[in-house]
């Protein structure tokens, strides 16, 4: 037999019930999941290949989605046993959107800032290039430094 392993995933139905499985589990507040690794992993024994077959069916979408809700939730609510900085990092995994906003006013700042660089490079004295090195310098750091106290 040539060619590369196939990994079969249930049939619909099937799918609908480990869905709402999936969701019931990481709702469960005795759980206490804060990945759904610890479902699909540690509960399921799914093997990593056959989830991410999983969760690209259109079948299980809906339940994927809300269980990744489910377990956000932890992670902004400032009651839960989640630290603060890993809380900051998973956002950007279980709110998809944040995540898009993110990038995009990443791309917006690096690509004003590179016009910004190109325009005093085109026309700046050496001592002002060094002057606007250094504001920058100094902008990013005053960036990182309200970043970690938010």
């Amino acid at each position: 037999m040539a060619g590369r392993p196939r990994t079969v995933s249930p049939p619909d139905e099937e799918l609908e019930i480990l869905g709402q499985q999936m969701v019931d589990f990481v709702s469960d507040e005795k759980n206490n999941v804060l990945h759904l690794s610890e479902w699909w992993s540690i509960h399921m024994f799914f093997i990593e290949k056959v989830w991410e077959t999983i969760i690209r069916k259109e079948a299980f979408l809906p339940y994927y989605e809300q269980a990744l809700k489910v377990i956000g939730k932890k992670y902004v609510d400032k009651d839960s046993k989640v630290r603060d900085g890993i809380s900051q990092r998973w956002q950007r995994v279980y709110f998809k959107d944040l995540k898009k906003e993110e990038n995009e006013e990443f791309e917006f700042k690096e690509a004003t800032k590179a016009k910004y660089a190109k325009e005093v490079a085109e026309t700046a004295t050496q001592q002002q290039k060094t002057d606007v090195n250094a504001l920058i310098a100094c902008l990013e750091r005053y960036q990182l430094i309200n970043k970690k106290s938010e």
